[in-house]
């Protein structure tokens, strides 16, 4: 069909040149990279994604249009500028631009953020973003508000808009059910197809990013407004070796202990964990029954989530306490809950599409092992100590023999697909995998702290019920069978940080627990957490028969 000329106006024009030349252009180097990492037939996937990276900034730019032409402009040019300094250090230094980047760049500490400015960036600045800035700005186009007479005109850049919207969100999704059938038939998990995209190109990493800055700002404000704050009532003493210590908190997913060979299951599917000396295994139960619900109740103090089912907090966790003694942090998650990790409070955190959109991790599937490499590079970025690291893993959720590789696909026959109709033993073949891949992935984990001050923390969030072809949990909790209850919780310590005659006499305590297979719970992390690390609180700020770590017997 042959178009009209005039059927574009000047303003249109304009909308669509800026969207080939940051959605596309500005790209081309992220598209190569994604070409040469993906899994599948390569070139439909870089196809669908070329043309919704297109469609996308078109349907940012349409929606700019629809005010005036002044402030059209200024959007405009800002989305150009943002867009052309995120290639830079996308395409000069391989950067992953996410929440953390965007983070440092609003920091208040303007210093840090100069230091990554130089003059081949000021130069690319101006030669990068010259083309589409002056075109958007010598190009006459009428104002919006002159034009709103015209019924026909804004009608077709409301159709245009729909249609753009439309064109970026079909391929995107026919390209994410195309890799789900293949994960099905392969039997892996891979991050959310449209979430690694949209962590992948610009303008869309930066914006989702700048959406995660605002709420977690907006978010860390609204809680210090509306939840008690025990550090801001309480006194905590550090331990004398507090500013070389590095805690780690590792978040379990779906575990139960009862199927672990450390807590006496006939396999012997922890082998690395049963080798440990410095690691206790304690009889843990979840105080909720789902993920949500228990990363709600888990890390506050007793009584700082409400008993109602909605677990409503109360107060803020004890991450954002250690937050508030000095504590630098991060997490890394492999999965969604951005509610509960804005909480930690964390200096920088990123979420598994963030994680998977990586240039190192380009194609891989979602794995827990790739924490590793996150909390590797969170240790190196921060080598004095009074560090926190917060991993959340996918651990046993099923399906479960997505969680794990091939290679600890110990005990057979599996169940393979969703779509299967798996008998129980099979069902608990593959879950009993999954926690062998954990004792590895916990290994790791201990491997990267043995020569520092350290202290790890391993609990988690709820059990599973497994039966024929049946994996559940979420039952209410008043009446939720034991398993979805019966979790692991373990603290492993360094040899370092054992050598200091306080914490051996505490992780003792943590042993005499363990031998006498002593109940432990969530509830009573917060106080277990800060004991155990060596705080004191001389004005009630640890409740002591709370804290599994003190000294004198329960």
């Amino acid at each position: 069909m042959k178009i009209h000329p005039h059927w574009l106006s000047p303003q249109l024009r304009i909308c669509f040149l800026i969207a080939f030349y940051v959605g596309i252009v500005l790209n081309i180097p992220v598209f190569y990279r994604r070409f040469l990492h993906l899994q599948y037939d390569n070139i439909p996937f870089i196809g669908a994604e070329i043309f919704a990276a297109f469609c996308l900034v078109s349907f940012i730019m349409l929606l700019l249009s629809l005010a005036g032409r002044s402030v059209f402009r200024l959007l405009s040019s800002l989305l150009v500028l943002c867009s052309v300094a995120a290639s830079y250090y996308m395409i000069m230094f391989n950067v992953d631009i996410g929440y953390g980047i965007l983070a440092a760049v609003m920091t208040t500490d303007i210093d840090l953020s100069r230091e990554s400015i130089g003059w081949t960036f000021l130069v690319w600045m101006i030669l990068v973003s010259a083309p589409p800035l002056l075109a958007l700005w010598l190009t006459p186009m009428p104002d919006a508000a002159l034009a709103r007479g015209n019924g026909h005109a804004w009608l077709k850049k409301t159709g245009l808009l729909l249609t753009t919207g439309l064109l970026c969100w079909l391929p995107l999704n026919l390209m994410g059910q195309v890799q789900h059938q293949h994960d099905k038939e392969s039997n892996r998990m891979m991050a959310s197809y449209g979430g690694v995209v949209a962590g992948s190109y610009s303008p869309s990493n930066w914006l989702s990013a700048l959406g995660l800055v605002t709420y977690s700002a907006w978010s860390q404000a609204e809680d210090s407004r509306k939840l008690y704050d025990p550090a801001l009532h309480f006194t905590y003493l550090p331990p004398a070796d507090i500013n070389d210590m590095v805690v780690v908190f590792v978040i379990g997913e779906s575990a139960r202990r009862d199927h672990m060979g450390l807590y006496g299951y006939y396999r012997d599917n922890t082998p690395n964990l049963a080798k440990e000396a410095n690691l206790v295994a304690l009889q843990g139960y979840s105080c909720d029954t789902s993920t949500k619900l228990s990363l709600r109740c888990m890390f506050v103090r007793e009584g700082g989530a409400a008993e109602s089912p909605q677990r409503t907090l109360k107060e803020m966790n004890v991450f954002s306490v250690l937050k508030k003694q000095g504590f630098s942090s991060e997490l890394f998650a492999m999965q969604s809950e951005a509610w509960f990790y804005n909480k930690v409070m964390a200096d920088d955190y990123a979420l598994r599409e963030g994680i998977q959109a990586e240039k190192r991790n380009a194609g891989k599937p979602v794995d827990d092992m790739t924490l590793i490499n996150e909390l590797r590079d969170s240790l190196a970025r921060h080598p004095g100590g009074k560090h926190l690291v917060v991993l959340h893993t996918k651990g046993s959720h099923y399906m479960y023999t997505e969680r794990y590789p091939r290679s600890f696909a110990r005990y057979q026959p599996e169940c393979q697909g969703i779509d299967d109709s798996c008998s129980t033993t099979e069902m608990i073949n593959s879950y009993d995998n999954s926690l062998f891949y954990t004792d590895s992935m916990l290994e790791h984990v201990f491997n990267q702290l043995r020569g520092r001050n350290a202290i790890v923390f391993y609990a988690s969030d709820h059990g599973e019920s497994i039966a024929d072809n049946m994996h559940f949990h979420g039952t209410p909790r008043d009446h939720a069978p034991i398993e979805q209850r019966s979790i692991p919780i373990m603290v492993w310590a360094s040899d370092r940080f054992l050598a200091r005659p306080e914490h051996a006499q505490a992780f003792d305590q943590l042993r005499r627990l363990a031998a006498d297979k002593t109940p432990v719970y969530h509830e009573k992390l917060f106080d277990s957490l800060l004991g155990c690390i060596g705080y004191q609180s001389p004005d009630g700020g640890i409740v002591q028969e709370h804290n599994w770590c003190r000294v004198k017997p329960f």
